[in-house]
């Protein structure tokens, strides 16, 4: 009896064969794109109507939502560059919670960490099957 061919333990997920994809399912990949795009939407939206951010804390976070929103853009797209806008993402958002001269949200910090971690570990899951790829393994 065949059996369909599944990602499922695959480490390049649904991607493309030629490996420019993100390393993740394809409906997984659509929804986090989506969301991304509208978190980045509406951070931009907030940051623009707010008017208690102000000087440096005001342009990271804009720049923050700049980027949330193309990694959620680059995700549909199904880039690989995603995952690098998501890590800048991540460290521009700590660093924003630090300059920013209020109360630092720990619940925001904590997430905008653990989305660094997870965008380094897809970034070396990614450069791990590549290396396994060009070994013959």
């Amino acid at each position: 009896m065949s059996q369909p061919a599944s990602t499922y333990g695959n480490p390049e997920g649904a991607s493309k064969e030629n490996g420019d994809g993100i390393p993740v399912n394809a409906g997984l990949r659509i929804v986090m794109g989506v969301g991304f795009l509208a978190v980045g939407l509406v951070q931009g939206f907030s940051v623009i109507t707010a008017e208690e951010i102000v000087g440096a804390s005001a342009v990271i976070e804009g720049l923050a939502a700049v980027l949330l929103a193309g990694t959620g853009a680059t995700m549909l797209m199904d880039r690989f560059y995603s995952l690098y806008l998501l890590l800048l993402w991540a460290v521009l958002g700590a660093v924003g919670g630090f300059l920013g001269g209020g109360p630092i949200a720990l619940p925001a910090l904590f997430a905008q960490i653990m989305v660094g971690i997870v965008a380094l570990a897809a970034i070396g899951q990614r450069g791990a099957a590549m290396r396994a790829k060009a070994g013959g393994l």
